[in-house]
Parts: structure tokens; C-alpha cells; sequence
């Protein structure tokens, strides 16, 4: 289950366009989650005191807190480490296949930006639905390629799991239209502000020494490990 629930909050991150400093601070349910990324691509996304995601100089790791502990590993030793471990506690899905469809919707005004809905969902009334306020703006644009790699990670992890569909392309499609200003899920997602004050490079210091997958594990499997995540499993699709 813990192993579960960190795959639900990691964030897989891609190389990031060259921009101005940005730092946007979202409300992730109750949890504050805040994505800084300055204009050579170094990214931090975190929720303090629970976990980091980090890029620094072209090196990108994962950070996971056990109390004020963090535990340090590459982003990619981490995915496959999680991938195996999911892998064996959840049985591959046996469903038939279903595609959903992509909807637009209209315009919403979220912390002063503007998006446009849109909605993934079976082609028939009721049932559970993705919504995504999608924003194409040109300041967001390195925190819309941190949740392209949200994306990608969470599909990596997930995706032999989950019923075939259409839904990883259609979820692609509309990541790629921009960064999210609202969005509901997994969990629910709503942007709050968004600063291009500069970044103290300072901040994209890792906060411990990186340990390789072996030592990761037995770090937050052990019988004492607490890792104060509390996040679900990805939710049934639509």
C-alpha cells in the first residue's frame, strides 16, 4: 500500500523550456503544493515536508520525507522501482476495452488566468469524468511541461494496470494544450497564484546525499516507515 500511495504523488518530470523564474502555487485537496522552476529548466515541485521533486542540472531525483528525514534517489531508478512494486501487490486489468471522449468546454477564470475546460468521459450520461481547466499561457509553460511529466510518470507506473482505452492519448492531448488551472482527478487541483519573482538557485539544492533504489527501499519499508503521504489509488476511469 505505501508503495501505492507514493506512486500516486509522484511526479515524473521532463526537460524544461528555457523561461523567466516562475513559481506557482497550487491547493492539491488539502495540501499546498508549490512548482518553482528558474530559466535554466532547474525545477522544485513540493508539498512541504512530504516530498520533492527536483531537477538540478540536468539530473532529475525524487525526494521522499520520513519526519524531517528525506531520502534522496534518481527520478528514474525510483519509477522502476515502484513500477515492480505495484506490479506485484495489483493484478493487471482483465476489462474490456472502452474509449472515452474528449470534450471542450467553456472559459473559466481561475487566479486571474484564463482556460478553457475540458472534460474526459464516456460517451453517455453519468459516470465519473476527468475535468481539466487548461490555460495556454506563456508564463506557465515550464510548469505545463512539470505536468506533461506528471503525466508520463503516472502512466508509466499505472498504465498496465488500468483498463485499455484511449484515455492515455486523450489525457496527453490535453496536457499538451497548457498548464492546469483547475483540475479534478485523481485528486483536485486548483491554481492559487503564480510568481515570476526570482529564484534563490539555492533552492534547487538537494536536500540530502542521493541514495541508489536498494537503500531507498529499505529506508520506507521499513516497519517503522512513515512517509506522511496519504494519498488514494488512481480512482476507476470515467
Amino acid at each position: 500500500m505505501r508503495w501505492r500511495m507514493l506512486a500516486a504523488v509522484a511526479l515524473s518530470l521532463a526537460p524544461l523550456p528555457a523561461a523567466a523564474d516562475v513559481t506557482a502555487r497550487y491547493q492539491l485537496d488539502r495540501d499546498a503544493l508549490t512548482i518553482e522552476v528558474d530559466d535554466n529548466g532547474d525545477y522544485r515541485a513540493e508539498i512541504a515536508g512530504k516530498f520533492m521533486l527536483m531537477r538540478r542540472s540536468g539530473a532529475e531525483y525524487v525526494v521522499i520525507f520520513q519526519g524531517a528525514t528525506p531520502h534522496v534517489v534518481e527520478r528514474k531508478a525510483f519509477f522502476d522501482l515502484v513500477e515492480t512494486k505495484l506490479r506485484g501487490e495489483l493484478a493487471k486489468s482483465t476489462e474490456a476495452r472502452r474509449d472515452l471522449v474528449l470534450t471542450k468546454g467553456s472559459e473559466e477564470e481561475i487566479a486571474g488566468r484564463r482556460g478553457t475546460l475540458w472534460t474526459v468521459a464516456l460517451d453517455k450520461p453519468g459516470g465519473n469524468r476527468i475535468e481539466a481547466v487548461i490555460a495556454p499561457d506563456a508564463d506557465l509553460a515550464p510548469v505545463s511541461a512539470v505536468f506533461a511529466g506528471l503525466l508520463d510518470g503516472g502512466l508509466q507506473v499505472f498504465g498496465g494496470l488500468i483498463p485499455e482505452s484511449n484515455l492515455p492519448e486523450l489525457l496527453r492531448q490535453v496536457f499538451a494544450k497548457g498548464a492546469p488551472l483547475r483540475l479534478a482527478m485523481m485528486v483536485d487541483l486548483r491554481l492559487n497564484s503564480v510568481s515570476k519573482a526570482p529564484i534563490d538557485s539555492a533552492r534547487f539544492a538537494l536536500p540530502g546525499p542521493v541514495v541508489d533504489a536498494a537503500a531507498f527501499e529499505r529506508a520506507l519499508s521499513g516497519p517503522n516507515a512513515k512517509t506522511g503521504v496519504a494519498v488514494p489509488p488512481p480512482s476507476p476511469q470515467p
